[in-house]
């Protein structure tokens, strides 16, 4: 897989409507003058529930990133996924999710999957081999790049290659890893879709969500389906979405480096049972991650600390530069409780199943200076266990 083009990224920004400016304007018209036109009605603009210039450009911009034919911006990672399903699941058969979705997106796919009884909703893996072995022909599987919040890393090659053999629909989230570490389309990937809220955006101040892909059949009805749902982003927040992936790559660096070093310090501590980063020699796909990557890792780490719910608990309490909050992404790190926060509807079993135990803290590890970090993260450990 080739580097990220950052060059590309930032300055597909130029492209598309008025693209003289070197910034990019934040056109906030709702309507626009009919035309002549002779171009497909997908590529007019005309009304701002269809498309506007500023979302255009972003999506331009997004497709440079993502080595896609097209992307589509969405007021939510969610609406993204939620419109895609409106377009496959009168078509699918049978969907193999991951075990390690996003708690949110496993719902979803719940509730929407329970609205068409034709519909089968199977899920698997990890163990990897569990759910290659599930992928039967026709299948949509739907994967994470790298899985929430254990970060465990499917061998996505090798489910592009067995899906291409049995005609599968691959439908990737990519939002842990980002373009900067790792393009699914590159790899034969079908779909990808973002929360552009965490690291595209970047900053902690604005929604966003998207889908990508080199189909070019499947455009027309994705934005169809975002045109009669109302999901289009808004143009102010395409705008900070734009702004904030032009430093993408740099953050996401910066990120994974820092994480790094707390993940290989957390692996000494005393007060911690399990650290859980792609990037240690012990992390059950540290390999595949290192035949997938680029040499970073990723700037998420998440630990098991000694002492359960009680401990941990203790733990976000005394956090004085870490903030306890969800989301991640950001240039502010943040700890979160996936047992009773991302992944509170699941069963005892399957949190079980899954590692997310009630010890298990996840960090998102934002810019700050990794000394800072490592001082807070201590005391913060040492109290756990007071």
């Amino acid at each position: 897989m080739g580097r990220y083009n950052a060059t590309r990224a930032i300055h597909a920004l130029r492209e598309g409507p008025s693209a003289d400016d070197i910034i990019p304007p934040i056109n906030i018209s709702v309507i626009y003058k009919f035309i002549e036109v002779t171009t497909p009605p997908i590529e007019e603009i005309k009304y701002g529930r269809e498309n506007n210039p500023t979302v255009m450009r972003l999506e331009e911009a997004l497709s440079a990133a993502e080595s896609a034919n097209w992307c589509l911006a969405f007021n939510t990672g969610m609406s993204a996924i939620s419109t895609l399903l409106l377009h496959m699941l009168p078509r699918a058969k049978r969907i193999v999710a991951s075990r390690l979705l996003y708690g949110s997106t496993r719902t979803l796919l719940e509730k929407m999957t329970g609205l068409n009884d034709k519909v089968e909703l199977v899920y698997a893996g990890p163990p990897w081999d569990e759910l290659l072995s599930t992928i039967r022909a026709g299948d949509m599987v739907f994967i994470e790049t790298v899985g929430n919040p254990t970060l465990r890393i499917p061998p996505i090659d090798e489910m592009v290659e067995l899906c291409r053999q049995v005609d599968c629909t691959v439908i990737v989230d990519n939002t842990f890893a980002t373009p900067v570490l790792y393009r699914p389309l590159e790899a034969g990937a079908d779909i990808v879709v973002e929360s552009m809220t965490k690291y595209i955006a970047g900053h902690n101040d604005v929604l966003g969500g998207l889908l990508c892909s080199n189909i070019d059949t499947l455009k027309e009805s994705i934005w169809d389906w975002r045109k009669l749902t109302g999901t289009i982003i808004q143009p102010l927040d395409a705008y900070l979405v734009a702004r904030g992936l032009k430093t993408l790559h740099i953050r996401v660096k910066r990120s994974s480096e820092t994480a790094m070093e707390i993940a290989k310090w957390l692996a000494e501590r005393p007060e911690v049972v399990k650290v859980h980063y792609p990037g240690l020699p012990n992390h059950p796909d540290h390999n595949t991650a290192t035949r997938m990557f680029n040499g970073l890792y990723g700037g998420v780490v998440s630990f098991e600390i000694k002492g359960g719910a009680s401990a941990a608990k203790k733990f976000l309490n005394a956090l004085k530069i870490i903030v306890p909050s969800p989301s991640l992404g950001g240039t502010e790190s943040i700890a979160t409780y996936p047992y009773e926060s991302s992944h509170r509807n699941l069963s005892e079993e399957e949190k079980y199943r899954l590692e997310i135990t009630p010890g298990l803290i996840r960090l998102s590890i934002g810019l700050e200076d990794v000394e800072d970090l490592i001082a807070d993260i201590e005391n913060a450990l040492k109290a756990s266990q007071a």
